[in-house]
Parts: structure tokens; C-alpha cells; sequence
């Protein structure tokens, strides 16, 4: 049995993972097919049931960091914790613009317009790294959150930060994407206080270790689980509703800091952590599970090139008339090349301790 990985945290882990990868397969023609086909509606909704990923994966993070028994170091916090997802983002940041640069037919290697576009792929995020930055952020102020969450009255303090993020973060940003009168006024008001935590994220962090540590009263987790099914199929079909209307692509309804992301993603952590958990599992599927949780950072990392690769070779989620079917397909082939990958370089002594 592995003693270190808890064994729920690391199933929601590569469920989180390939939440990521299906927001991804969904989103290839999410922006260049007609809002009223029905490629885009299948799009829109893998779109929407796999937003709980990002949230589960701020979580599962603020559930084992904030934990009680850890100690903080704050050397070894930045030499174990920091400085390898540093590393990781820069040596996959320089990977994917060089990449996009060499597959741009309109440059040419070794001038000085192909130059130019490199460092300015270098410097903006590629359109999955944000997470890791994001992270580091999170970790720099984790210390301190360790010192709140765990403190004498320190299930008050996260309950008093969980419900400032609901009404400061979450709710604003929920009422901005409806059409409601007066919106601007609405808003302002909403917006007096804007207390941007780091990143946006640290609700979901302190949330993670809220619900990891304490846990819901049943009647509270089956209220919480009513409303992320209810509140995603709501976003769902809202942006479905708008994107019809404005005739174009819209997915404002259930982004990261909507009430639909963030009760999707509680339900999803709360089903994990209640049910999920109590599965039997022998040693030796014990050990599978773990060693393909801890793949999960590199397969995050590189999915995004085994995309690009399998749609250049005509594969991806319009590659049978059944997009409905596609999508699932092309999420489970990418995910197994990105976990084969990542197995292979794992082998590799200096690359798997840095870039994966």
C-alpha cells in the first residue's frame, strides 16, 4: 500500500487531468464552426461538463499543502516546490514557441522576422502554461495561509475567506455575462471592493483544504451537489442560448470564476473525497494509480503537442461525422500518447526531475 499518496486525491488528480485535455479536444472548433451546427452544440457541451478540472486541480493543491501536518521551510518551499515548476514553465514556454515558430509556414528559420515572433512567444503564456505561474503564486503565499487555516480558529478564518471569494470573486464575475438592467451601475457597486488575491484562484486553494480537512454536512453536500449539476447544465445551456443569439461563440457562462465552475467543481472534489474514497483497491492497483498520478504534471504539459500533432495528421475532434463520439475518442488517445511520452522521459535521469 502507498503510504505517501492518498489514493481518492490521486484518482481525481487524472480526472482533473483529462477534464484538462477534453476542454482542449472540445475547444478545436469551438471558435471556427457555425454557432448553429450541431459539431458546435456536441463542442459547447464537453466544453462545459469538464470545467470542474482546473478547480479540482487549485483544490486537491490547497487540500495537501494547507495541510495541518506539513511544516513549512521556506528554503526548501522554493527549492522543492517553486523552483521545479519554474524550471518546467520555462523550458516548456521556449518549447512551444519554438515550436509554433517552426511550424508557421509564413517564417522562415534564422531570420529576423521569425526572431521576433520567438521572444514574443516566449513572453505571453501559451494558452495552458498560465496554470503553472499561477501555481507559484499560490505556493509563495501558502506559508501564510498554512498559518491562518491552522491556527486556533482557523476553520472560521477559511470560512470567512471561502465566502468573501463567493461574493467578491465568484458572484461578480457570474453577473457580469448576464443582461441584466442597470448592469453597469450593478456592477460598479459589486466591484468597490476588489481584493485580487494573487492569482484569482485562492478561494478554490483554501476551499480545497476546507473540504479536505472538515468536509460538509450531508444535507449542505447534497444541496452543493444539486447545484453544480444544475448550475453547469444551466451554463451550458445559457451559452448555447447567447452564442445562438449573438451568433457567435460564447462560453462567459461557465468560465473558471463563474458560480457554475465553482459549484461543478466543489460537487466533483465533495464525490471524490465522500464516495470515490471508499473503493478497495489492492497493492497493486494501489501502485498503478499513484504512478499515473504522478504523471498527470507531464501529460499536462505536453498534450497540448500531442493535440497539434494528431490534428495535423487529421485527427481530432471532427474526424468522424459523430462529434459526440470523437471528442471522448480523441480525449483517451491523447491522453495515452501524453502518459506514453511522459513514461519514456521519466527515464530520462535530469529531464524527468525538471520537465515533468
Amino acid at each position: 500500500m502507498n503510504k505517501r499518496r492518498i489514493i481518492w486525491i490521486e484518482l481525481l488528480r487524472i480526472c482533473a487531468c483529462i477534464g484538462v485535455i477534453g476542454i482542449h479536444v472540445a475547444s478545436q472548433h469551438f471558435h471556427d464552426m457555425p454557432v448553429n451546427t450541431s459539431v458546435w452544440a456536441v463542442s459547447n457541451f464537453y466544453h462545459g461538463i469538464n470545467r470542474y478540472a482546473v478547480a479540482c486541480f487549485v483544490m486537491i493543491s490547497g487540500g495537501l499543502y494547507l495541510d495541518r501536518k506539513r511544516t513549512w521551510n521556506i528554503k526548501k518551499l522554493w527549492t522543492h516546490s517553486i523552483l521545479p515548476i519554474a524550471v518546467a514553465y520555462i523550458f516548456w514556454q521556449v518549447f512551444y514557441a519554438l515550436y509554433r515558430s517552426l511550424t508557421d509556414e509564413g517564417l522562415k528559420f534564422g531570420t529576423v522576422a521569425f526572431f521576433k515572433r520567438f521572444l514574443v512567444m516566449i513572453s505571453d503564456p501559451y494558452f495552458h502554461l498560465w496554470y503553472l505561474p499561477m501555481l507559484i503564486g499560490l505556493l509563495i503565499i501558502t506559508p501564510m495561509l498554512w498559518e491562518i487555516v491552522n491556527s486556533k480558529n482557523g476553520k472560521q478564518w477559511e470560512e470567512y475567506m471561502i465566502l468573501l471569494y463567493l461574493i467578491f470573486k465568484i458572484l461578480p464575475y457570474t453577473v457580469k455575462v448576464f443582461p441584466i438592467p442597470c448592469k453597469e451601475h450593478v456592477m460598479n457597486v459589486l466591484n468597490t471592493v476588489q481584493p485580487q488575491m494573487v492569482t484569482g484562484f485562492v478561494g478554490y486553494y483554501i476551499a480545497g483544504h476546507y473540504l479536505y480537512q472538515y468536509g460538509v454536512s450531508k444535507k449542505l453536500e447534497k444541496l452543493i451537489y444539486i447545484l453544480g449539476i444544475v448550475s453547469i447544465s444551466m451554463g451550458i445551456l445559457f451559452c448555447y442560448i447567447r452564442s445562438q443569439q449573438k451568433g457567435t461563440d460564447i462560453q462567459d457562462f461557465y468560465e473558471n470564476y463563474t458560480l457554475a465552475a465553482f459549484f461543478w467543481g466543489i460537487s466533483v472534489f465533495l464525490f471524490f473525497k465522500n464516495y470515490v474514497s471508499k473503493i478497495k483497491w489492492n497493492d497493486k492497483q494501489e501502485k498503478r494509480i499513484c504512478f499515473v498520478g504522478s504523471c498527470t504534471f507531464g501529460i499536462f504539459l505536453i498534450h497540448v503537442l500531442v493535440r497539434s500533432l494528431l490534428h495535423k495528421a487529421g485527427i481530432d475532434s471532427m474526424m468522424i461525422s459523430n462529434t459526440f463520439i470523437a471528442i471522448p475518442i480523441v480525449i483517451a488517445l491523447i491522453f495515452t500518447l501524453s502518459f506514453g511520452a511522459v513514461v519514456i522521459i521519466k527515464k530520462i535521469p535530469v529531464l524527468k526531475k525538471w520537465i515533468v
